[in-house]
């Protein structure tokens, strides 16, 4: 009786088989991308971060064994056009790797920016992907971030507690879950809101009233405020000159801070004296004038990234002892190592990122891509806390967080160009793209929907 119905059930097997919906290559490079995400979210030793090995640098395998993954499963190498941010970051990267491999190998500096520039391929592993993935595959990813972020904000809280009471486990190393990596409770936030997971969400905003009134530093505020801001700026119905202003009116702050330098640090510690928190202004403000005046002996290049991103200071006028520490603001740290040219080139590609994601999420909403727009808005959150978180953390100088930041750049890019407006959208779309506007078929068949297609070669940007 089975040999009988063998061919049946072969036949059964085969349908369901064809019924299965072909992933992309995107969502199957973005799932590394991912797994790299939550190694250093679930790295409670702070291996990848403060260990100093070569080995740390092993994370930055899984994006790269991603891209080959989705070369070997086509059997071509076809690769996308780089985008204006892309092309800038090359620059960039170019700039300070020669830079900071010739500290390391020709002067022997061992706190040289290798550490830096070298996570920075994990943005480029993406241009491996020819498939935009489908809005079925924007909101997996989208949970998944919300789950990683959970994990995070969990360990978080365990972390802070088992400092302040001995009936918690102390298998986490100190300040692995403090300022520097809360950007992934803004990321799981985003995501469990964006993408309606409302009890992942309820979960997070207790563990992140939790994490904040364990440890109320000025970073977790911050990271309240600009999560806040950027998903006001970004409402879909919004103007959509809103995040240029609210941008500028930001830059326009920090400058007033900044030339009112004295009166900010008053702000600051009474902050810290209202949240009843020990003040280290003295230590940062320390870091930020060693920072400064190194600065000040290079202005255009600096020392060309071939020298250190550590400095050795006190505390106070010279009371207390010395300590050594990283400059605490990576555009200091970027000024004083590489100069205005090192800065420029910083925040020029900050700036075309935020243009072109923007542009890009516009572009998403207008053709009814909502997943995708809602992906892209999760991963702008967490981009623009990263970087004022920077103004006062050493965002960049740690192999672990910077896999992360440069693995997020690559899961913004790699969500492509929008479609048309829907209503332009011809009924045979779901076929496959347009003829003259994409390459030659691949040899992975195409994902049904009319979402599943290829990047343009003229329009990807």
């Amino acid at each position: 009786m089975v040999l009988a119905d063998s061919p049946t059930l072969r036949r059964q097997a085969s349908v369901r088989q064809q019924q299965r919906p072909v992933r992309t290559d995107s969502y199957r490079y973005a799932r590394w991308v991912l797994v790299m995400l939550l190694l250093v979210t679930v790295d409670v030793a702070d291996y990848t971060d403060r260990s100093g090995s070569p080995v740390r640098y092993a994370i930055l395998l899984l994006p790269v064994f991603g891209a080959l993954t989705v070369m070997m499963r086509s059997g071509v190498i076809r690769m996308r056009r780089l985008s204006r941010p892309d092309r800038v970051l090359l620059l960039f990267m170019a700039y300070g790797l020669i830079g900071s491999l010739y500290g390391r190998l020709r002067l022997h500096e061992q706190s040289g920016a290798v550490p830096v520039f070298l996570p920075m391929i994990v943005a480029f592993t993406y241009v491996f992907t020819t498939w935009q993935m489908t809005e079925d595959e924007a909101d997996k990813i989208t949970r998944r971030i919300a789950w990683i972020g959970l994990v995070y904000a969990f360990l978080n809280v365990i972390a802070n507690l088992s400092v302040l009471t001995s009936n918690f486990p102390r298998f986490i190393a100190p300040k692995t879950y403090r300022n520097s990596k809360v950007f992934f409770v803004a990321l799981g936030a985003a995501a469990a809101w964006t993408s309606r997971r409302r009890p992942v969400f309820a979960c997070l905003l207790v563990l992140a009233a939790i994490i904040f009134a364990t440890y109320r530093s000025g970073t977790n505020a911050v990271v309240i405020l600009v999560t806040l801001l950027t998903f006001f700026v970004t409402k879909p119905r919004g103007s959509p000159l809103r995040p240029y202003i609210a941008g500028a009116a930001g830059v326009g702050i920090l400058v007033f801070a900044v030339i009112n330098f004295n009166s900010t640090a008053g702000v600051a510690n009474d902050y810290f004296q209202a949240v009843a928190k020990k003040n280290n202004n003295n230590a940062r403000i320390a870091l930020y004038q060693s920072g400064l005046q190194t600065f000040k002996k290079s202005p255009w290049i600096g020392s060309g990234f071939t020298g250190g991103i550590t400095e050795t200071v006190v505390r106070r006028d010279g009371q207390g002892a010395p300590f050594t520490a990283p400059f605490h603001d990576d555009y200091i740290m970027v000024a004083a190592s590489g100069g205005l040219l090192g800065l420029f080139l910083l925040i020029w590609w900050i700036a075309a990122t935020e243009v072109a994601v923007l542009r890009r999420y516009r572009g998403f909403v207008a053709a009814a891509e909502h997943r995708k727009a809602g992906l892209l808005r999760v991963l702008l959150v967490t981009f623009n806390v990263l970087f004022v978180a920077a103004l006062f953390n050493p965002e960049l100088s740690a192999v672990g967080r910077g896999s992360c930041i440069f693995g997020l750049y690559a899961l913004m890019m790699l969500g492509g160009e929008p479609t048309r407006p829907a209503v332009d959208q011809p009924a045979t779309a779901a076929a496959g793209p347009a003829p003259g506007r994409s390459r030659p078929a691949p040899t992975l068949a195409p994902p049904g929907g009319p979402n599943g297609r290829r990047s343009p070669r003229g329009r990807y940007r």
